[in-house]
């Protein structure tokens, strides 16, 4: 598995983070014609963390857009 440094990271600020490094909550996901959030195939992530990470973010997508919609819809 490569290891990526900080310096690698800091030197193209246009530069994806991999998942591997990224906290769950900043995952973002791509949206269908319907709005709803979309889960990326698990094949494009090699290692059981990423794979947890990537989970672990969309379970916490969809439930803040869920709660957040709830909310509103009761005021």
């Amino acid at each position: 598995m490569k290891q990526f440094g900080l310096e690698e990271l800091d030197s193209d600020d246009e530069a994806e983070v991999p998942v591997l490094m990224q906290k769950a909550k900043n995952i973002e996901f791509e949206r269908d014609e319907s709005g709803e959030l979309v889960l990326p195939p698990m094949k494009d992530f090699k290692t059981i963390r990423e794979k947890q990470r990537v989970i672990r973010g969309y379970i916490g997508a969809v439930y803040s857009q869920y709660i957040c919609f709830t909310i509103i819809s009761h005021f």
